[in-house]
Parts: C-alpha cells; sequence; structure tokens
C-alpha cells in the first residue's frame, strides 16, 4: 500500500458517505472511555455502547467521549445517528488516509488530523488518524487504537490539576490539540538530531549507505511535512471561527498554538533544504574525488609521454642509428629518463598540480 495515500478500491464506486473503513484494524473491538466532569464533580466509566453516554450530557459541565477503534462500521453509523454527524464526515473519519481537515455545522465542530511519532529503535515514523467533533458540553474523540497520548490529561482531570476542570470543552480540545502538536515539535527535533549528525559523514570517503539515510529521512520528513501543513488551517480557523465553539477567553491559547504548529512547519521547511543540500554535497563529493582520481591518473600519463616516445624512437629497427653503437649508450638512455621524469615532477609541482 502506498505510503501518502491509501488503497481506495474498497472505496471506489461506492456512494459518497458510504461508511467503509480505509486503513488497518489495529484493535479487535472499539473500546469506549468517558469522562464527564465539573470543577467539583467528575465521573469516569467505560460505557458497554454509545447509548449508555447520552444522559451524562449536560449543561455547564464537560463530557469527553474517547473511542479506541475505527474499523467498526455499524458503531460509527449510530455514532452519525446519536450525535447528529453528517454521512460524509464520518467517511473522512473512516479514513485513515484522509488529508488533516477542518468542518464545521449548525452543531458542532470537526476537526481530523495525524497524531505522529518516531520509533529511534526501528528508526521509522507511524501515524495514527485522531477525530474530533466538539459541541458546547461535550468532545468526542476518535482514535485507531488504545494509546497513552492523552492519559497525562486525564491524570490531570482525575486530580483537578491545572485550568481543564475550571474551563468548557473548547479547552479541553485545545489540550488535546497542544499534546498533539507537542509531540510533531518532539518528533521533529528527534529526527531533526539524526540529520544534523549525518552532515559530517559526507565528506567521509566510502559511505556506500549515506545515500540511502538521505532518500529515506527525505521520505519522513515528506511524510512529517504533508500532515503537519494542514493542521496551521486547523487552527487558523478554530482563531476566526465565530460561530461560538470557541469561548472569547479562550482564543488565546489557540493563538499560542498556531505559533507551535508555525515553528513545526517551518522547522521542517529548513531540514527539507538541509537534507537537499546534503545530497547535492554529497554529489559533489563524489565529482571531487572523481576528479582528484583523474587527476593524478592524468600526471601520470604525462610522465609517461615523452619516456614512451624515447623508448618507441630506439625502440625503432633501422641499421644506421648511431647512438646504437655508444658505449655507454644504455646509461645515457636512463640518465635522459630520469632527468625528463625530475623535471616534469619540478614542473608540476611548481604549478601546483599535485
Amino acid at each position: 500500500m502506498a505510503r501518502f495515500l491509501n488503497d481506495r478500491k474498497k472505496a471506489s464506486g461506492k456512494i459518497p458517505g458510504s461508511l467503509i473503513h480505509l486503513g488497518t484494524k489495529k484493535i479487535d473491538r472499539p473500546k469506549l472511555l468517558l469522562m464527564h466532569y465539573t470543577k467539583d464533580e467528575l465521573v469516569e466509566t467505560e460505557p458497554e455502547n454509545l447509548e449508555d453516554c447520552q444522559s451524562h450530557i449536560a449543561e455547564n459541565s464537560v463530557t469527553w467521549i474517547n473511542i479506541d477503534g475505527l474499523h467498526d462500521e455499524e458503531m460509527m453509523r449510530k455514532l452519525g445517528e446519536q450525535f447528529n454527524i453528517h454521512g460524509l464526515l464520518l467517511e473522512d473519519m473512516l479514513d485513515t488516509g484522509q488529508r488533516p481537515k477542518f468542518a464545521e455545522t449548525d452543531e458542532l465542530l470537526v476537526i481530523i488530523l495525524k497524531a505522529l511519532d518516531y520509533d529511534q529503535k526501528t528508526r521509522k515514523l507511524s501515524s495514527e488518524q485522531i477525530s474530533m467533533i466538539l459541541d458546547d458540553t461535550y468532545l468526542i474523540t476518535l482514535q485507531e487504537r488504545v494509546g497513552d497520548q492523552f492519559d497525562h490529561i486525564r491524570d490531570r482531570i482525575r486530580k483537578g490539576n491545572g485550568r481543564a476542570r475550571r474551563k468548557s470543552a473548547d479547552y479541553l480540545t485545545y489540550v488535546l490539540l497542544d499534546t498533539i502538536v507537542d509531540n510533531y515539535l518532539i518528533t521533529i527535533e528527534v529526527l531533526g538530531d539524526i540529520i544534523e549528525k549525518m552532515e559530517p559523514r559526507i565528506f567521509i570517503p566510502k559511505q556506500k549507505e549515506l545515500m540511502q539515510e538521505i532518500y529515506k529521512h527525505k521520505t519522513e520528513i515528506n511524510f512529517l511535512r504533508k500532515n503537519i501543513r494542514p493542521v496551521k488551517e486547523i487552527v487558523l480557523h478554530l482563531i476566526e471561527n465565530e460561530s461560538g465553539f470557541i469561548a472569547e477567553d479562550n482564543l488565546k491559547y489557540f493563538r499560542d498554538l498556531n505559533d507551535l504548529v508555525v515553528q513545526a512547519s517551518e522547522t521542517i521547511e529548513i531540514y527539507q533544504v538541509m537534507l537537499n543540500d546534503q545530497m547535492m554535497i554529497y554529489h559533489a563529493s563524489l565529482d571531487n574525488r572523481a576528479n582528484e582520481i583523474m587527476k593524478v591518473l592524468t600526471v601520470f600519463s604525462a610522465f609517461f609521454i615523452p619516456l614512451t616516445f624515447f623508448a618507441g624512437v630506439y625502440g625503432m629497427n633501422f641499421d644506421n642509428f648511431p647512438e646504437l653503437r655508444f658505449e655507454y649508450g644504455y646509461l645515457y638512455f636512463w640518465i635522459g629518463m630520469i632527468l625528463i621524469t625530475l623535471a616534469l615532477l619540478v614542473y608540476f609541482r611548481r604549478k601546483k598540480w599535485f
């Protein structure tokens, strides 16, 4: 399967809004986790089905419903019916290759983006699609697998630390987005450190695997760029949103989040340029080494041109060849050869040709 686009054969020819999971099934069955809280109380439970979540949603409180597992198309259909989510939006949530996007209806906001992680052992970048459905009193998050990316946020809510228990669902949305974007920066930092450490190796001879590594990291950086750049559009939509889903006093947090996304995007651009420069320098280094070899070979051939000429002249089989009868002709021949070689050597040295 292509890394930058999911196989869409299952969805080919289907009616728009058809609920078809495009991606890899990462857990056996979906798992629900509900956190309902106010400033003074907290209810945390694992409902058996979506119907059990509805009773917890109330004014002046926040209900966070987290769904792990996107492959259950029937559950997604019930989710759409229960919370009035359009089929086209559900279709996008089921497509794990969906470009990060922002959508708004009269009743809710929908955010789809990727959480990214770089495994330093396997040196491979992995992604997980996360969808957020925001209303005034609840936030629904959908993830591909059970993970601990948001566990520290749940701990803060349980302990009542920070602002989360005193704020509304839009602030919870900010906290989750901030966690994802912070992880972008960590991933970029890890990958960038590897890219920077490759630079000195460019000038070391016989680095046959270096070009393969550069191409691999270019692919990883392009994958980061594909999934992070659209997040800037999402955050700008949230800042400029006039529907009232984002409270005025929470806009400053989203503006700060926008700064982080811009920083992530600019850093990716820097590493893209750095990898391109590394490729150019690597090829230039190969060319320089080839030129050095050719220069040495050319110098050696320059030494042998006059020597070959002398050897060719005295190797001719003419009867009348006076020098052939000299008593010390052979000695004179070698003295001449040595003098020519030394003269060429001094000349090349003065010209700084080697």
